[in-house]
């Protein structure tokens, strides 16, 4: 942005936290707030859609039952931040 117009970028949000590492072992928009010295911000995160879907009913289906959250979590322990 800065590229195209003289502006000041006073941070960024994003929809959605995924919580996963970016390059190193600290998270994505961590690594964006270090290497581009602005906040970052999520509307919401992973954790809260699988809280908010884990074993709910949405049209008459589970949309994250046992198995996937179990899925879910593999990903995130080797995927995720802490």
């Amino acid at each position: 942005m800065k590229a195209q117009a003289d502006v000041e970028i006073k941070g960024l949000i994003v929809s959605l936290n995924r919580m996963e590492k970016g390059k190193g072992e600290i998270s994505a928009l961590d690594e964006i707030k270090e290497k581009y010295g602005f906040d970052t911000n999520a509307i919401v995160s992973m954790v809260d859609v699988v809280e908010h879907l884990y074993n709910k009913e949405y049209k008459g289906e589970i949309i994250i039952d046992d198995e996937l959250k179990a899925a879910i979590d593999a990903y995130y322990a080797q995927y995720g931040t802490k």
